[in-house]
């Protein structure tokens, strides 16, 4: 089912307001709240494909409220100054973030990768998609864990393929190194998630044109990697 239903949790009325308005004009059905206590219950309460999540909340704060939607996907607002909860959101499991001031348009583009992708997830999942996902000259071939690029094989171990798969099915998601590694089932060898590192700098060099400018597999520096589509 397409994502239609939004959970928007902010405290400051008039940002509020403005992202309520829009969303409902770009056709979502939203319901909005105004701390961590009221978003918990209506979370519970409702069934929502999204949750747009200010981090910085009364009663309970963003991040507890994060931790219990995990399984939803989660988009979150935050201030610049907030480096460290907007890490610390994106392992919890977030999808991903807006940072105040934002424009209405940056939003409205976020909320639609947001809801293309759980789209395209759950159409996979029913198995009424097409297995490939394809990004201009890159083909994933998810039945045969294959990644073609113009049609020639990339010819990717298993662990490449999966770092790829998790990154590409989730076009703009910054993913930490650590979240990565549980994801792809890559094991660290010397105790940190670094070792995530050499299998991105393996991939880009059969992946990417020129593995020191990466298109597809780009840095997020400081936290991990993201899937940039051509």
């Amino acid at each position: 089912m397409p994502l239609r239903s939004i959970l928007v949790v902010e405290d400051d009325p008039n940002i509020a307001a403005l992202v309520k308005m829009h969303l409902e004009r770009a056709g979502y059905s939203v319901t909005r709240v105004g701390d961590g206590r009221a978003a918990i219950k209506r979370f519970d309460d409702g069934d929502y494909g999204l949750v747009v999540l200010d981090l910085m909340l009364p009663l309970v704060d963003g991040m507890e409220v994060c931790r219990h939607i995990r399984n939803s996907p989660v988009l979150m607002l935050t201030a610049k100054s907030e480096e460290a909860n907007k890490v610390a959101g994106l392992e919890m499991g977030a999808d991903d973030y807006v940072t105040k001031p934002f424009s209405i348009e940056e939003l409205l583009a976020r909320v639609k990768a947001l809801a293309r992708r759980v789209d395209l997830l759950t159409k996979l999942k029913d198995g009424k998609a097409d297995q490939k996902l394809k990004f201009g000259e890159l083909t994933l071939d998810l039945t045969k864990r294959l990644a073609l690029r113009k049609g020639e094989d990339l010819r990717l171990t298993q662990k490449e393929f999966e770092i790829l798969r998790v990154l590409a099915l989730a076009p703009g998601r910054p993913f930490s190194r650590r979240t990565l590694c549980e994801k792809s089932g890559v094991e660290s060898f010397d105790g940190t998630d670094r070792t995530i590192d050499t299998h991105v700098k393996r991939l880009r060099a059969k992946l990417e044109v020129d593995r020191n400018r990466p298109v597809f597999v780009q840095t997020v520096w400081g936290f991990g990697y993201v899937f940039v589509p051509e």
